[in-house]
């Protein structure tokens, strides 16, 4: 294969595992948002930009040319405290149904407030629409409903009333219940989307159990010498009977290299006896066989049960970043979207089902780092609205925005130090 075929697998295969893996979480805050009555006007794959899709049931649902995330646009997550001139903004524009930012910035002085950054705002809500045209200007449209079209002009009754009845369809106007709901939403469904590939795939192939049948033997080793073949089954060592490989994996442990053993077992029936002189295989006695290995059915619970073990092994691994002990190891075994990409190809030639394995285990990693206390992630967000859920006081956006920032240079930091280790080892071979 030539490495410019490969470098475009790796570059295809990482994208698909990442944009499917932000498409689930995307969804599950748009499912979140939608079952609690909450616009969202944009479900898009890509970084926001120029897009293509169609819309259904208020939403645009598109793809964009840099392919490297995703979002929902959930109506009313702005942050900070509400625009006090909202119902002024939109008693202003209603009736002249569209207008050109030129417009919107002159009339500000007339009405004495920003009136794009409420009209900013009321996009985010849902409430109008703002377009950049091909001329490079902007405008804002009152929203398209099911009785007026886009841009058309109308007169609003009372302002005030009816951002009251827009804010109810914003995440703005959900309780503080509900508004974690829709923030944990996508972990929620990274969690449940790696859950379901997990316990899919064990209730499919079941438990693989090694059983006393010998799958094969290594040419030359002890237990070829003392002649015994595939299809043997091992009944007893020195005398005592053997139920399960398990058992037989257990009586050698404490065994030496060199050390002679009785090892029983038939064949087609036929019971035999062989000495067998044990060997060393890294770093223990071994005779040279391995087991026959048969799918024992499992149970749905048993599946659940065995992936939610993942996910804590996962979050245990990603709690031990925060220990100073254990960093540099966690560190180490870590990958970034260039490690990934390379293991996702390398998945893919495999097969499907190692494919989807590993988007399912990045899916779990993703998720649970999203639940960090760190501002933008969901779960510094969630931290945020707990703290003014308590203090009942609206945490200043430039107190988040320090934050976020001094987050982000951190995780940036990171990103940069995982890449360099990735390039060593996957494209320099380091």
């Amino acid at each position: 294969m030539s490495s410019v075929l490969f470098a475009a697998q790796v570059i295809f295969w990482g994208l698909l595992m990442f944009s499917l893996i932000v498409v689930i979480h995307e969804a599950g805050h748009f499912v979140t948002a939608r079952a609690f009555g909450v616009r969202v006007s944009e479900f898009m794959l890509g970084l926001p930009g120029p897009s293509i899709g169609f819309k259904f049931k208020g939403t645009r649902f598109g793809i964009t040319p840099i392919l490297l995330g995703g979002y929902a646009m959930v109506a009313g997550m702005e942050g900070g405290k509400e625009n006090p001139n909202l119902a002024q903004a939109a008693a202003y524009l209603y009736p002249r149904g569209t207008m050109r930012l030129h417009e919107v910035r002159e009339a500000s002085e007339q009405l004495g407030f920003d009136f794009e950054e409420a009209l900013d705002v009321l996009h985010i809500w849902g409430t109008v629409k703002r377009t950049k045209l091909k001329d490079g200007d902007h405008e804002y449209a009152t929203q398209e409903t099911a009785t007026f079209a886009l841009g058309e002009a109308r007169t609003l009754d009372s302002p005030a009333s009816f951002i009251d009845c827009e804010r109810k369809q914003t995440y703005r106007g959900l309780s503080w219940f509900k508004r974690i709901v829709v923030l944990a939403g996508g972990v929620a469904f990274n969690l449940i989307f790696a859950i379901l590939v997990f316990s899919s795939i064990m209730l499919w192939q079941g438990n693989q159990q090694p059983i006393t049948t010998i799958e094969s033997v290594v040419e030359g080793s002890p237990a070829a010498v003392a002649g015994i073949q595939s299809g043997d089954v091992i009944q007893s060592l020195d005398g005592e009977e053997i139920e399960s490989w398990e058992e037989f994996v257990t009586m050698m442990q404490p065994l030496a290299p060199n050390q002679t053993i009785e090892i029983g077992y038939s064949r087609d029936g036929v019971s035999k006896l062989a000495a067998i002189t044990l060997v060393e295989s890294e770093g223990r006695a071994v005779i040279g066989v391995t087991a026959a290995v048969v799918r024992v059915p499992i149970s749905v619970l048993d599946a659940m049960g065995a992936s939610l073990g993942f996910i804590a092994m996962v979050a245990t691994a990603i709690l031990q970043l925060f220990n100073p002990a254990t960093f540099n190891d966690v560190i180490s075994q870590s990958a970034s979207v260039v490690g990934v990409s390379f293991e996702a190809q390398r998945a893919a030639s495999a097969g499907f089902i190692p494919f989807i394995v590993l988007c399912a285990a990045l899916s779990i990693s993703i998720g649970l780092m999203n639940l960090l206390p760190i501002p933008p992630l969901d779960g510094g967000k969630i931290v945020v609205e707990t703290i003014e859920k308590i203090t009942k006081r609206v945490i200043p956006p430039r107190v988040i925005n320090g934050i976020s920032v001094a987050a982000m240079v951190l995780l940036v930091m990171l990103f940069l130090f995982v890449t360099n280790q990735d390039i060593n080892r996957y494209i320099l071979g380091s």
